[in-house]
């Protein structure tokens, strides 16, 4: 084979191993820069991209500096390279060429730095850097060092990086030095003993000597983090740390850099001895100064005046950690609940009347079975909002319904079905249930049905649904391909329309796939050679990918926390994004959030998917048009920080608060994730003296797992609500606390969302010198009441499962109501049915068919004393029966309807109106009916 050949066949062997390793990435990077122009965020890729680049080169240049000096010094200790090679009985000893060398050691040191650099500067790293060039200054400062908020939370985790770095490059050049020198003889083994040269010994005192003095800068930067975490009461910045620590880790690195000076100073004069001793000495020092000091101070000095020493310090705690979670904005209002007039049944009805009845859970029961319709149809979650009635705002429970391959046979769950098949594309329309009705103890539909969609002439106009179409959602997966001529257009056209103009119609956002170049590209990034080969695709073909709502706005701003990251509960996921009907559409409504452990002397909280956190702000509010995919991001709290850096980056990326669509303001909620997240702090950060918090006499927690069977931890609750001595009522999230330890209820967080009080926290503290009930000790009370336990036990005898659902707290009438629904199915999985409420005021408790029903016997027992004395099924008693001439029809109908529902074989349906039945014939004769 000639030479020519040999090379051709070198170099095609050399392009074919890198498109096999980058190739793939090459694929993702381009198809990546297409997705993002789609949207009309192009120079949002291209910053991230370019920004990221600099920073990865600049670390690469930093540390392939250090790498490279350190082999020159090797190599320059040597003088020529020689290679011996044999030919025969013949020895001949070959220079390397100088250029060789300068080439492979330039190889060698950059390579180390790019790969150092991946560990130490990840992409998101490489945005925080971003973001710490152009940081706004916090307009706070720290207690101890009088530094501005943003060192820590910009400056610092940049400067402990770059040290980290640092320090992986010195030891990984100390290895390569270490390697060379064995190659080139100065260090070798010899008489069971290493010896090294002198040029050899040298140099490793001066990388030890560098490795101390990044020590010594660690250690400084050790300064600061204990403001992050320190080992005062309570895990916060203490006395200890103060005046042991502090002033240690600025002696130890002190140390270091003599250590290191005296390192050096014993290779240069041979005496081993100095540097055994300054290794020592440093050692010694780490023990006495970094343990032993420490520890006197705090036991005899803290431990005997624990309150006095830690009090400051518990005081910057408290007043950091309110900074930090944003509960330095909240309004504390002193509520006194107890009563003695009676209660108003007719007046607290009114009040109740947008109390929300049903819980999320059995309604989405519900719906996946009588609204899905269709086997590949399913409602991921159902979600609480608000839209104008004719009665004034009403709570709307509302589920989009998306498409699910699973519910699909497994003969036609082919590729084409998937990703082609119009019909499998996308999910249809959306189910809105007023949360407070019912209609014969199921849900009431203003918006339900498939082909048509239906709207009932009572729902709210703004709930009608023009353009069904659903192609992003809540679990939409996987790419699907459309048409640029039928249900596409290449822009952001309809709600969220931002750059493009709208095309023919309004579809879902795709990229250009038709040529053969894209789809190899887009094969290449999806794994699926389907795209490569199919036949269907045609120059008007475009690929919609990132389906799922919350992975589409990661991926446009993944220096965010965005709602529905993770999975599972809410807690766990941090929230869910939400639907809302806008324009005749869907469009998702995802909460962002900015985060932080960096934040000095806060508490510290772990998020699940994130990690520990001593800083979490809820500033942004991202709208995904489920139809066209279209993403816009808006500013909530436009003063915060950390988001400000970021828009300062990305100037194009995140708009104001004020362009946000007038007809979304309306359909903002406050999350209720965040709610519970800033809970957790303020369960012990409400209190406001040292001393107190020092005692723990007054921490508050939130209600926990009940024992008894069946109960479920305490949720948010999102309910249209009044507060104490306002005119109307708000959609708001309500979360109680109760003494830590104790059940008793000590407060009330109530987080307000309608327009002009948005994000305004309100802490309703209640009274001390009485015990108020808390949600565990009212569930007591409930599943101890005779006839509400005799009616349980009588539907789980007939075969019915009873779900308790989500106990309500409700400041109402003057005073606190506690309202629990109680839900019925039948175990072979029925639709769930609202079929009893149950109300107390935190001593007396009865139960009605309705809300209003149980007000009304509630209202009777407390007139009547005791609820030990009342006549047997007085809870059970509607005071609401129609008059004589009206009662035989109603039973007629409860009595055509229980047999439609036995013949149907749903006997929990029977049950229940067979009961409704005989509480009817029950009152009446005792004389209930009225004439």
């Amino acid at each position: 084979m000639s030479r020519g050949a040999r090379r051709l066949l070198i170099g095609a062997g050399a392009a074919l191993a890198l498109v096999l390793v980058f190739g793939r990435a090459a694929a993702v990077f381009y198809t990546e820069a297409l997705w993002f122009e789609s949207l009309g965020y192009a120079s949002v890729f291209w910053t991230r991209f370019a920004g990221g680049l600099a920073v990865r080169l600049v670390v690469t240049g930093a540390g392939a500096a250090v790498v490279l000096l350190n082999l020159w010094l090797v190599l320059r200790s040597t003088g020529p390279v020689h290679v011996r090679r044999r030919y025969g009985n013949v020895e001949i000893a070959e220079r390397i060429p100088p250029q060789w060398l300068a080439t492979g050691l330039l190889a060698t040191a950059v390579l180390a730095g790019w790969w150092i650099s991946a560990l130490s500067f990840p992409a998101a790293r490489a945005m925080a850097v971003l973001a710490w060039l152009r940081a706004p200054l916090w307009g706070a400062v720290d207690p101890l060092f009088g530094r501005d908020i943003s060192f820590f939370v910009f400056t610092l985790p940049i400067l402990t990086a770059a040290v980290d770095y640092l320090l992986l490059i010195l030891a990984w050049s100390a290895a390569l030095v270490a390697a060379g020198y064995v190659i080139v003889g100065g260090l070798r083994w010899r008489a069971n003993r290493v010896e090294l040269d002198r040029g050899a010994r040298e140099h490793f005192a001066w990388l030890a000597a560098g490795l101390l003095a990044l020590v010594a800068v660690r250690w400084w930067i050790a300064r600061y983090l204990v403001l992050l975490d320190g080992s005062g009461f309570g895990g916060g910045v203490g006395y200890t740390d103060v005046h042991a620590r502090l002033p240690g880790y600025a002696s130890l690195a002190l140390l270091a850099l003599l250590t290191g000076g005296l390192l050096v100073q014993a290779a240069r004069s041979d005496r081993r001895w100095l540097a055994v001793a300054a290794g020592a000495g440093l050692v010694l020092g780490a023990v006495l100064i970094g343990g032993v000091w420490p520890a006197f101070v705090e036991r005899f000095q803290v431990e005997p005046n624990q309150l006095v020493r830690e009090a400051p310090y518990v005081a910057w705690r408290i007043e950091g950690s309110r900074r930090a979670y944003g509960l330095d904005r909240l309004e504390r209002r002193s509520w006194d609940p107890r009563v003695t007039a009676p209660l108003d049944a007719e007046a607290a009805a009114a009040e109740l009347a947008g109390l929300p009845l049903w819980d999320t859970a059995p309604l989405q029961s519900a719906l996946n079975q009588v609204q899905t319709l269709y086997g590949y149809y399913h409602f991921p979650d159902v979600v609480f909002d608000r839209y104008p009635s004719a009665s004034g705002p009403e709570q709307v429970a509302i589920a989009v319904r998306e498409f699910a391959a699973g519910g699909l046979p497994d003969n036609a769950r082919t590729w084409r079905s998937l990703h082609l098949n119009p019909e499998y594309r996308r999910g249809w329309g959306a189910v809105a249930v007023p949360a407070a009705r019912t209609v014969r103890a199921e849900p009431e539909f203003w918006l339900s049905g498939l082909d048509p969609v239906r709207l009932d002439p009572a729902a709210p106009p703004l709930l009608a649904l023009s353009d069904p179409r659903v192609y992003f959602g809540r679990s939409m997966t996987g790419y699907v391909l459309v048409d640029a001529a039928s249900d596409t257009v290449y822009g952001a056209a309809g709600v969220l329309a931002r750059t493009r103009p709208a095309a023919s119609g309004p579809g879902p956002i795709g990229v250009d796939v038709g040529g053969p170049l894209r789809r190899l590209l887009f094969a290449v990034r999806e794994t699926d050679k389907n795209l490569l080969f199919t036949s269907e695709l045609t120059d008007r073909s475009r690929i919609v990918l990132r389906r799922n709502v919350v992975d589409r706005v990661r991926a446009v701003a993944p220096f965010i926390l965005w709602s529905g990251t993770g999975g599972g509960p809410p807690r766990a996921s941090f929230g869910e994004p939400y639907p809302v009907i806008l324009d005749g559409r869907v469009v998702w409504i995802v909460d962002g959030f900015t985060v932080s452990a960096w934040y000095p002397v806060a508490a510290r909280q772990t998020l699940d998917g994130v990690g520990v956190v001593s800083y979490l702000q809820h500033t942004v509010k991202a709208v995904v048009d489920g139809l066209t995919g279209a993403v816009a991001l808006y500013a909530v709290d436009e003063d915060e920080p950390v988001l400000e850096a970021y828009r300062r980056v990305f100037p194009a990326l995140v708009q104001p608060a004020t362009a946000l669509p007038p007809g979304l303001r309306a359909h903002l909620r406050y999350p209720p994730a965040f709610v519970m997240a800033q809970a957790q702090v303020l369960d012990e950060y409400h209190l406001d003296d040292p001393a107190a918090f020092f005692a723990g006499q007054d921490f508050w927690q939130l209600p926990g797992a009940s024992r008894l069977p069946g109960a479920a931890a305490y949720r948010p609750l999102q309910m249209m609500t009044r507060l104490p001595g306002a005119a109307d009522t708000e959609f708001a999230v309500v979360v109680p606390f109760i003494a830590r330890e104790r059940q008793n209820m000590t407060a009330l967080l109530v987080a307000r969302s309608d327009p002009g009080v948005y994000g305004e926290l309100v802490l309703l503290e209640l009274p001390r010198d009485e015990r108020i009930k808390g949600p565990e000790q009212i569930q007591t009370i409930i599943e101890q009441d005779p006839e509400i336990s005799a009616q349980l036990s009588l539907w789980r005898q007939a075969g019915s499962n009873v779900d308790d659902g989500q106990l309500r707290i409700v400041p109402a009438a003057g005073r606190i109501l506690y309202v629990q629904p109680l839900f019925l199915s039948a175990q072979a999985g029925s639709i769930p049915q609202l079929q009893r409420v149950v109300v107390s005021d935190g001593t007396n408790v009865a139960m009605g068919v309705t809300l209003r029903q149980a007000l009304e016997a509630l209202a009777g027992e407390q007139g009547a004393g005791a609820t030990a004395d009342r006549p047997e099924g007085a809870a059970l008693q509607p005071s609401g029966l129609p008059p004589t001439a009206a009662w035989p029809a109603r039973a007629l109908e409860l009595l055509e309807a229980a047999d439609a529902r036995l013949r149907a074989g749903d006997f929990a349906g029977f049950g229940a109106r067979w009961n409704e039945l005989q509480e009817l014939l029950r009152t009446l004769a005792a004389g209930g009916g009225g004439g």
